[in-house]
């Protein structure tokens, strides 16, 4: 008989060499780390951090060093080395699932775990290919934070990469919910990747050119003066020409 844990997900307890994942390990969005997606069922810090670190890792495994440097960089190795131990003794102990598992120096996460990170890199590569218009499922999953209250080094670095590539991939996604006759998806995705960089040109003249496909030139006009302040008054220069030329306004001058 399966177990229904509290988070309502059935396990049967696999064990390390399991092939069906039971476990969603959610790392995206702005409500913290935790599992099968219930906010109320937030995993501890450390465990979540411990899961997430293996999850983005290559082969999600990663040996012990590795960890302590990421999890406890300011503590000599051998305090982190106990630290760790305990961890993962609590990790597994606290939840219905085994989650990690070690060989010698190495940890693994078993494969009872899936994470919507990697559902989010199959996101990410459907929304860029081309011809296919973007579903709205993958256009909001990349609208969400990694690990967004996770504050360590190592996690920066893999915050800063996915913010670059998901940013990329929407705009790149708005573009061709535009050629596709869609302006006013084009113009929500676009609308997004305004408010997140609000200097960012290439985002405005695609929100420009929906509200031109939409029927709204006021609105494009509008939001070129808008950007045109922003530009003179934080970098000191003028829009791209074409974003000018697209809200029917000199390119130069006031």
């Amino acid at each position: 008989m399966p177990y229904v844990s509290p988070f309502g997900v059935a396990s049967t307890h696999p064990d390390k060499s399991g092939t069906e994942p039971t476990v969603l390990l959610r790392l995206l969005g702005d409500d913290g780390i935790h599992l099968a997606e219930h906010e109320s069922h937030r995993l501890p810090p450390q465990t979540a951090e411990l899961l997430a670190y293996l999850e983005l890792r290559g082969g999600r495994r990663a040996r012990r060093p590795a960890l302590v440097g990421a999890l406890w960089p300011d503590l000599p190795e051998s305090v982190g080395r106990r630290r760790l131990s305990r961890l993962l003794w609590r990790t597994n102990r606290s939840l219905p699932w085994e989650l990690t598992y070690t060989e010698g120096e190495t940890v693994h996460l078993t494969d009872a775990l899936a994470s919507d990170w990697r559902l989010a890199e199959e996101a990410l590569e459907r929304v860029t290919r081309p011809g296919v218009p973007p579903r709205a499922r993958d256009l909001e999953m990349l609208r969400q934070p990694l690990m967004s209250d996770v504050r360590s080094a190592w996690a920066e670095m893999h915050q800063a990469g996915w913010d670059e590539r998901r940013f990329h991939a929407l705009r790149e996604a708005g573009h061709s919910l535009l050629a596709g006759g869609l302006p006013h998806e084009a113009a929500e995705t676009a609308t997004f990747l305004v408010a997140w960089e609000p200097l960012d040109e290439p985002s405005h003249l695609l929100l420009m050119r929906a509200f031109v496909e939409i029927g709204a030139p006021s609105r494009a006009a509008e939001l070129f003066r808008d950007l045109r302040r922003r530009l003179r008054r934080e970098l000191g220069v003028e829009p791209a020409p074409e974003l000018a030329v697209l809200a029917g306004q000199p390119a130069y001058g006031s």
